[in-house]
């Protein structure tokens, strides 16, 4: 038996297109969309206005969304880690991180990740495939689902390179932003890559102003391709590239760092990062590694040693914030997401 289409991540001509073909008005399509992103029907049950006759014509060949969810992870902090199964059985990790009246989503972008980076989890397995746009809206629709308050900002940070699939990232961004769709302003948005000049040109190319985060780790070539392996460009290329992305987008860009003690965290590692991004407004957010069982050699440096490189930076101009622990004891802190080994 052959899987069904879903709707979710459909554009609105091809939705329109399809609900047409089930014999449906232009109208009833932006009715349809309204359910689905606005009100969050998962079910064609759930869209009460649409006539019964349309409803059953879809059904035969379409779901209203293609994954669901197998298990939630609650943390003593209130984060929630998402196990979503896919339609094809793959798994990806999505996590809900509540912050006084701030709730922010971490989503995954593909089902593993292929940059590598000796100190994550998500990488462990490779990357199997990308997600489609649909895939990506619906960890939103998911976690909405489990939600009382509002759902007030997204990081694109989870399972996978996000600028590594573009093809499905722009549009599913594009409805998320959209007024008729999940209608979260840009300036909520934050894309994070780990580093790759040209697709950070491409995303600054599109209509909408995202803000960029960037996974530096290391601001020394040599170092830093020890420690992101499969991204492979010039820091002070992805740094230019990065500086485009300001001047065109108006957004300061954060440059990511994964401090491991003793390795990157040294004062030489801030007197070289520090020279390397002047010149443009920007923030290095500092994340003390987060432990993955399976990862050996890397260890979590002390709180002081964190606030002593940040004040290293600082005393160089940098402006620097720490990236406080969330969801640890779930596996749901930064660099802990992963797919699982078997389908």
């Amino acid at each position: 038996m052959s899987r069904k289409d879903a709707l979710v991540g459909l554009t609105d001509e091809d939705l329109t297109s399809t609900v047409a073909a089930a014999g449906g008005k232009p109208f009833q399509a932006r009715q349809l969309a309204h359910w689905i992103y606005k009100h969050g029907a998962a079910e064609f049950d759930d869209c009460r206005n649409l006539p019964n006759r349309l409803l059953a014509a879809l059904g035969e060949r379409h779901t209203v969304r293609s994954s669901h969810v197998t298990h939630v992870d609650a943390s003593d902090d209130g984060t929630r880690k998402l196990l979503i199964e896919l339609a094809d059985g793959e798994t990806i990790e999505t996590v809900i991180i509540p912050d006084g009246t701030r709730t922010t989503l971490c989503v995954s972008t593909q089902v593993g990740c292929p940059v590598g980076c000796v100190f994550c989890a998500s990488g462990l397995l490779g990357v199997r495939r990308n997600l489609t746009a649909g895939e990506i809206i619906e960890q939103v629709l998911h976690a909405r689902d489990r939600l009382d308050e509002p759902l007030t900002n997204l990081v694109v940070m989870g399972i996978g390179e996000p600028l590594l699939n573009l093809a499905s990232l722009v549009p599913a961004l594009a409805r998320i932003h959209d007024r008729d769709g999940v209608d979260m302003g840009a300036r909520r948005i934050t894309v994070s890559t780990s580093g790759y000049p040209e697709r950070m040109r491409e995303l600054a190319k599109t209509e909408h102003a995202y803000n960029l985060a960037v996974s530096l780790h290391a601001a020394d070539d040599d170092l830093r391709a020890q420690l992101v392996p499969n991204a492979k460009a010039l820091v002070a290329d992805i740094v230019a590239a990065a500086r485009e992305y300001f001047e065109q987008k108006g957004r300061e860009v954060t440059f990511e760092v994964v401090l491991l003690d003793g390795v990157n965290d040294r004062e030489r590692d801030a007197d070289v990062l520090a020279r390397s991004i002047q010149g443009f407004p920007s923030t290095v957010n500092l994340i003390p590694w987060n432990p993955v069982d399976e990862i050996e050699g890397c260890e979590r440096p002390l709180p002081e040693s964190v606030d002593r490189f940040a004040e290293e930076l600082r005393r160089r101009g940098a402006n620097v914030t720490v990236r406080r622990q969330r969801g640890a004891d779930r596996s749901a802190a930064c660099g802990q997401l992963r797919i699982l080994a078997e389908r």
